[in-house]
């Protein structure tokens, strides 16, 4: 049977982000577990992602895909944005996010589908993750529904090694075997350009630290793909 995405994420976002940006309410189960202890590229992406950022933010209106709790928002704000809003699939999650930012009239969080979104009117468009769960024809129309705004996603490169063979592992033995081909994708970063169809430059940011990780951006936070 197919995987409903909202339902996927309703059962499962908030537990992933307490696992791997916090400390689990209750003891995880040994794949979990193995998981949360591997997170540290995830941890470092939350962290670099706003400081890459931050020379470009002032005074500029940001939308956040795939936002979960909001657990950036806050940093957007004070390096410099004069706006947030940020959108998820999951229902749970934004009511957190509100509950956790609901005193800052410079934050929004809305309950969207991808596959729903409007033009969005931003100065820069970001996700960390969102890319890896969606298809070719939704990332391009993630791009068309940013216009002219500038971007940068997180996503997972494909590259051979270890570490990807473990996250491969793990997805199949935890829920992969459950999901069919509701499950997370590899990119290059060649694809995701051709995918964003625009002509201006895209540059790239790669660290260890990022393990297979990239963010890929129309900012000059690295070298150009």
């Amino acid at each position: 049977m197919p995987v409903d995405p909202k339902e996927f994420w309703e059962a499962k976002l908030l537990g992933w982000e307490q696992g791997r940006y916090g400390s689990p309410d209750r003891p995880p189960g040994f794949l979990e577990w193995i998981a949360n202890r591997s997170s540290a590229s995830l941890r470092f992406r939350v962290s670099i992602t706003p400081e890459l950022l931050q020379p470009f933010l002032s005074n500029k209106h940001v939308v956040e895909l795939g936002c979960g709790s909001g657990i950036i928002a806050e940093k957007f704000l004070e390096y410099g944005a004069s706006s947030y809003l940020g959108i998820d699939i999951a229902g749970s999650a934004i009511e957190k996010a509100r509950s956790r930012h609901g005193n800052d009239t410079r934050m929004q969080f809305k309950v969207g589908d991808v596959a729903d979104l409007p033009p969005l009117s931003a100065d820069l468009v970001g996700s960390l993750g969102l890319f890896d769960w969606l298809t070719d024809d939704e990332i391009a129309a993630v791009f068309h529904k940013s216009g002219k705004a500038d971007f940068l996603h997180a996503i997972a490169e494909r590259r051979p090694g270890l570490q990807q063979w473990l996250h491969r592992s793990y997805v199949q033995l935890a829920y992969g075997y459950r999901t069919d081909r509701y499950r997370p994708r590899y990119f290059t970063c060649d694809h995701i350009k051709s995918l964003a169809d625009i002509r201006r430059p895209i540059h790239v940011y790669r660290s260890w630290r990022l393990s297979f990780g990239a963010l890929i951006s129309s900012l000059p936070i690295g070298p150009t793909i």
